[in-house]
């Protein structure tokens, strides 16, 4: 593989009961066999709403995290999306 960038990408599920298991595997599944989610976290939000923060590693001629919120995006039963921080790996 050639450059590669690694981006923090909040992802925000509409329901507040979720197996986040199943949840990641989603997003997974939205991405190419260029992207790799590394890992991942769980945040609260609020009222007992949790994100998943997760760590992409993606091709660096993406640039931004654009593409990967546009295909996190094709995944149902997301409430919200934010890149939070992007750099070269």
């Amino acid at each position: 593989m050639g450059k590669e960038f690694v981006a923090l990408i909040d992802v925000v599920p509409e329901e507040t009961d979720i197996d986040f298991e199943v949840f990641v595997g989603k997003l997974k599944a939205a991405l190419p066999d260029s992207c790799t989610i590394e890992k991942y976290d769980i945040v609260p939000v609020a009222f007992g709403l949790k994100k998943a923060r997760v760590q992409v590693r993606y091709p660096e001629e993406w640039g931004g995290t654009d593409k990967l919120e546009e295909l996190f995006g094709q995944v149902d039963g997301i409430q919200g999306i934010e890149g939070i921080a992007f750099s070269k790996a």
